[in-house]
């Protein structure tokens, strides 16, 4: 049996998670930065101060739709029981990652709308609450008898306890949700989680409410990116019945808290050095109080050419206030956040990397190049190929092939019986087409190549030669998610000589590879 928090300020309620982040999409997305991040950030958050067990409380990055559906019916059958031993429950389900106004993508997967709608509702949690960061994340909160903006109501106020699903989206339905290295996540989370960290408590009772952080994230996140490329105005859905609000966090459940006491001027982000995040950003003219874990802290304050930064070792049981004094300049290179998320950016922008397996055919000599003919016979090959594929168009690769068989090649007009290996190392650099799910490209190749032959009846001797060359590849293949499969050929000329005959045999490989991208 699950055995309810003890914290007084969630009574007999008993709160189960779902947190999910996915920084790929569907094949033409941009691969995100923050989103599994974000989701990690949530996960932790709710645990500390929203009356979350860490065993209730999944966390899934990187996964799948079908993983995703997986874990929201397990969790609903732990609703389920305890709702049977007489608890409430509550399940919060967070996303992060890219979406339309109809799904989120999780990879090359999706979840409906729709479809998370039913899985919540038949959760058996009398209170669901979904906040989704994805773009045209608006288009779940599109339906009849659903509530938009600021206002809140209850349809039946004569019932004691508030159930039902309410639902937060970043953006509306017809608008983009985004992220930002500066604060290093998607701003409407950026937001949620400093208004459920204490700044959107207004009316001072240790608590922040359903309502509260959504007028806290509406406000900032709509104001934050008024002069950003795209416009950015959280929604919500809510679709509750009974008297009064739901709550979110408790300030209570802290153990270490830094206090804003609103005689400050500008907005000052905070942040946490011992799990490499921002945790909130304020208005320095309003009091407030942020519930933290014990750890160290730099408080920031964006200045046109420096910062101003602020460092606090909290304690368990200890509460800091930030005061002016304070503060020393630093540059934004030297700032405490600026090099963990410099160094998210960089990881992001590397390229990517797929191993890939790789069986077919060389086939030496093409038209009149009788020169390759008379010496070497087609034969299979398998190799390894790594591929570095950037976001744009280039691309590398390098790849390890070997190969051999007997065969027949004709000298003085005569079929001789050949006996014959080849191994070769080759290099690739060329350009591709966008990473969407089909993609096809053309590269300039360099080869360093090894054979060896022995013919039948012509004695035991072995024949090895190794040179060195250089052609062209082309390739056209599938992208989904991580897996990936070409057809490729290349094609090279090398400088070799057999016998006393000096020439310049060429020979063709026909690919078909498949692997992974990491």
């Amino acid at each position: 049996m699950i055995l309810a928090v003890a914290s007084a300020a969630f009574a007999n309620e008993i709160r189960f998670g779902v947190f999910v982040g996915n920084d790929e999409g569907q094949p033409g997305d941009v691969e995100l930065i923050f989103a599994e991040a974000d989701a990690a950030k949530m996960r932790d958050l709710f645990v500390e101060y929203g009356g979350m067990k860490a065993g209730d409380a999944a966390l899934l990055q990187g996964r799948t739709a079908g993983a995703v559906e997986h874990e929201l019916n397990r969790i609903s059958s732990q609703i389920r029981s305890v709702v049977d031993d007489g608890h409430e429950a509550t399940l919060v389900f967070y996303y992060s990652g890219h979406g339309d106004a109809t799904s989120l993508h999780l990879g090359t997967t999706r979840i409906e709308h729709e479809n998370l709608k039913t899985m919540l509702e038949h959760s058996g949690a009398q209170v669901r609450i979904a906040m989704l960061d994805a773009c045209q994340s608006g288009g779940m909160v599109r339906h009849k008898g659903g509530l938009r903006g600021p206002s809140f109501a209850f349809a039946e106020p004569e019932v004691e306890s508030v159930h039902g699903t309410a639902i937060l989206t970043s953006s509306a339905a017809s608008e983009l949700s985004q992220e930002s290295t500066e604060i290093g996540g998607g701003f409407f989370t950026h937001y949620l989680h400093t208004a459920l960290s204490g700044a959107a408590d207004r009316n001072g009772d240790g608590e922040v409410s359903l309502t509260e952080a959504y007028l806290f994230v509406h406000t900032e996140t709509a104001f934050r990116t008024r002069d950003a490329p795209e416009e950015q105005t959280p929604s919500w859905d809510l679709d509750l019945a009974g008297a009064g609000d739901v709550m979110l966090t408790s300030l209570e459940e802290a153990s270490a808290h830094v206090t804003f006491l609103g005689d400050l001027e500008g907005e000052y982000a905070v942040w946490d050095a011992g799990h490499h995040r921002y945790v909130a950003q304020v208005d320095g003219e309003s009091a407030s109080t942020l519930a933290v874990r014990p750890g160290t802290y730099f408080v920031h304050k964006r200045m046109n050419g420096w910062v101003e930064e602020a460092r606090y070792v909290v304690r368990r049981g200890e509460t800091h206030s930030v005061l002016a004094e304070d503060f020393q300049i630093v540059t934004y290179a030297s700032a405490a956040s600026r090099g963990d998320l410099e160094r998210a950016v960089r990881h992001s922008r590397l390229p990517d990397l797929s191993l890939s397996f790789q069986v077919g055919a060389r086939g030496w000599g093409t038209g009149n190049n009788a020169f390759a003919q008379s010496y070497f016979a087609p034969h299979a090959i398998g190799g390894l190929q790594a591929t570095w594929m950037g976001s744009r168009a280039a691309y590398g690769r390098v790849d390890l092939r070997t190969g051999g068989a007997t065969g027949e090649i004709e000298i003085g007009g005569l079929p001789v019986e050949v006996h014959q290996s080849t191994s070769s190392l080759g290099g690739t650099l060329g350009v591709a087409t966008p990473p969407m799910l089909f993609r096809v490209g053309a590269g300039a190749r360099a080869v360093g190549v090894a054979v060896s032959r022995s013919l039948e009846g012509f004695g035991p001797d072995t024949q090895a030669r190794a040179s060195f060359g250089a052609g062209w590849e082309l390739f056209a293949g599938i992208q989904h998610g991580r897996f990936d499969a070409n057809l490729q050929l290349d094609w090279q000329t090398v400088v070799m000589k057999w016998d006393d005959n000096q020439g310049w045999p060429s020979y063709t490989d026909l690919l078909l590879s498949a692997g992974w991208r990491f």
